[in-house]
């Protein structure tokens, strides 16, 4: 709601670049972070690499603010990151299941 009101956002835009550039590095640091702080809290297996793939495509795509436009609409950021890691993973453990070599019979 206050950045609708004119008299709040000129404060903020007299901040240098430089600043805000900072401040959102910082950010999306602890956007990163607190991320893998809930990985390791429910002990995801990083050692399967299906798992370390969909987080790797999650975390870059995420903090390095990635869009993709299609047609009218724009996904960038921590949307698209979300988005890449459910189809990543999905995609990943189909290839895996259909890979897997058949076992003998008893």
């Amino acid at each position: 709601m206050l950045g609708l009101c004119p008299k709040f956002g000129a404060p903020i835009g007299t901040i240098p670049a430089g600043v805000l550039g900072g401040a959102t590095t910082v950010l999306y640091g602890i956007i990163a972070i607190l991320g893998a702080r809930i990985w390791v809290e429910e002990k995801v297996n990083f050692r399967d690499p299906i798992n370390l793939m969909t987080a790797s495509v999650a975390l870059i795509v995420g903090a390095a603010n990635y869009t993709i436009h299609l047609g009218s609409y724009e996904f960038n950021g921590i949307a698209l990151g979300s988005f890449g890691a459910i189809v990543c993973h999905q995609v990943l453990r189909l290839l895996s299941s259909s890979q897997a070599p058949a076992r003998p019979e008893a």
